[in-house]
């Protein structure tokens, strides 16, 4: 297939929004503003770096609410000034760039995570650490910043010390023991460099302090100095020091030990993936540290109820994986239904002195072919145990191949260019875990109006900030005051550098941000990195 030259579909669609002007012989001011926001964003993202600043210095002219009508000949002059971008003679034409996601998958790479109500702060951040491939995300309270640790499982935070709903070092002192357990480091960020509070810091748990304003030129050195000291302390841990279960590296050796057995062998051997049913609701309704509390309970119980010679481990998140040697998947079945009578019996006490209980669905398959089937297999029939009810164990049969888990990509954006190069990276992303869809569409209203969504499916949702007819908050505040939270995680696509849009994108429930113009393979990865909490 030969490689797509954005320049020249640029270029005509210019030509043809250029020619509806003078048509209509006049403009609203608004729509000349949407042309340049778009256009800033689209030109950065296939390259075309100085027609995109000419772009952003040219909406400085123009009012984004502004229904004045504007003579479309009065903008001639910087109607050819934006052709003459498309003629240089030396410019190479810019082409697709595909790029090999086993390879740069963000999910292999760090995150960090910024607690801080001081958006141009957080925003400067994001922007130094992320020029260097690390990627950022926000939060801008106490809460959010625990939704997002938990869920996203960050490699490294920074918490400022005065937060609008949270003390900073009281919220330090909660998450302590749960980042300790992945060595994880914490830096405490203040304007207030008094002595004590560099001291209560320490005291805390924290790694580090800083002090307010941060020099960046030692700052960025400073922070991925931290994440490669994370990596190599992980490297040498196997074990979560939460729930006592081993960790994903410990899994993923002994997996290929027990394949590599038992392909010389021939003996037989079972998986069981297992997910806490409903568990952002146990987080959200008593509180993280109850969650942990569950968590370290599930693990004690499995730990005491296993057989001496299976293997447990806590495969990400609320999910758990059970290796069971010589076993076949009816007789794990019966293990595994014990424990889950034995769990589901279990009540946990809150603040108010009332109990409640958790319950867990559990996958089961037997090692026919190849580890990564295996896991696969397994995963489909914890899903099918999800959509059955959830509290109950399933064991794969081959009929239920069609029951993967699904991740819909959904683009909502007016430039069909972005949407295409979009798209275009996603379709060459293979998860071996479920399957991709990928939708389309060039408005907020389209979007609105479809029937998008469907029960126990994921979504991520990737969203225009300024669009004709419905504006991406408009978007962003209907997804979220209609629909749950917690299968869908919605990025906003924005061109836009002032710091009160990128606030209220985050208040009303954007889970990140990423500013025109981008690489396309970025959001890609950043997509890998923000889903992960779904399929963990």
């Amino acid at each position: 297939m030969a490689p797509t030259n954005y320049k020249v579909l640029l270029s005509d669609r210019v030509e043809q929004d250029f020619s509806k002007w003078f048509k209509q012989k006049e403009i609203q001011e608004c729509e000349v503003y949407r042309f340049l926001h778009t256009m800033k964003g689209t030109a950065g993202t296939i390259g075309l770096m100085e027609l995109s600043d000419f772009c952003g210095t040219q909406l400085e002219h123009f009012s984004e609410d502004s229904i004045r009508l504007l003579p479309v000949d009065s903008l001639e002059e910087f109607m050819l000034t934006l052709k003459s971008f498309f003629v240089v003679e030396d410019f190479s034409p810019n082409v697709e760039v595909i790029v090999d996601l086993e390879e740069h998958a963000l999910t292999k790479k760090s995150l960090v995570l910024v607690i801080d109500s001081d958006p141009e702060f957080a925003s400067h951040i994001k922007e130094s650490l992320e020029e260097q491939g690390v990627p950022v995300v926000i939060a801008l309270d106490g809460k959010k910043g625990m939704e997002f640790f938990y869920t996203l499982q960050p490699q490294m935070i920074l918490v400022d010390s005065n937060l609008p709903d949270a003390d900073g070092f009281k919220l330090v002192t909660q998450i302590h023991h749960a980042a300790q357990s992945r060595s994880l480091p914490i830096a405490v960020v203040s304007e207030d460099n008094h002595v004590d509070n560099q001291v209560r810091a320490m005291e805390i748990g924290a790694t580090d302090f800083l002090p307010k304003p941060l020099n960046m030129a030692i700052f960025v050195p400073y922070v991925m100095n931290r994440l490669r000291n994370q990596e190599l302390i992980l490297q040498e841990t196997l074990f979560d020091e939460l729930t006592g279960a081993g960790n994903r590296r410990y899994f993923n050796d002994v997996l290929v030990q027990m394949t590599n057995s038992s392909e010389r062998t021939k003996n037989i051997f079972t998986l069981v993936l297992f997910d806490l049913d409903h568990f952002k609701k146990v987080n959200d309704s008593y509180g993280h540290p109850v969650g942990d509390e569950v968590l370290r309970t599930f693990g004690q119980l499995f730990l005491k109820m296993k057989r001496q010679s299976d293997y447990f481990f806590r495969y990400g998140g609320e999910e758990f994986a059970l290796i069971l040697p010589d076993t076949k998947a009816l007789d794990a079945k019966v293990l595994v239904e014990r424990i889950r009578i034995a769990f589901a019996n279990m009540a946990f006490p809150n603040d108010t002195h009332e109990t409640f209980h958790v319950t867990f669905s559990a996958g089961i398959s037997q090692y026919r072919l190849k580890q990564d089937t295996l896991v696969s297999t397994a995963d489909q029939a914890l899903y099918q145990a999800k959509k059955n009810g959830r509290n109950q164990t399933m064991i794969y049969e081959m009929a239920s191949e069609d029951l993967r888990r699904h991740l819909n990509i959904i683009i909502v954006d007016d430039d069909s260019l972005v949407r295409r190069l979009v798209s275009k990276q996603f379709s060459t992303w293979k998860p071996d875990d479920f399957d991709l869809y990928i939708k389309e569409f060039a408005d907020g209203v389209s979007f609105i109006e479809s029937e998008w969504y469907t029960p126990d499916e994921n979504y991520m949702i990737l969203l225009d900030g300024v669009m004709p007819k419905m504006d991406g908050l408009e978007v962003l505040n209907h997804v979220r005051s209609q629909y749950p939270n917690e299968n869908i995680v919605i990025s906003m696509l924005t061109s836009r550098t002032n710091e009160s849009d990128i606030v209220l994108a985050l208040k009303s429930g954007a889970d990140d941000y990423i500013v025109k113009p981008f690489y396309a393979q970025e959001i890609v990865a950043r997509v890998q990195r923000l889903t992960m909490r779904m399929f963990n």
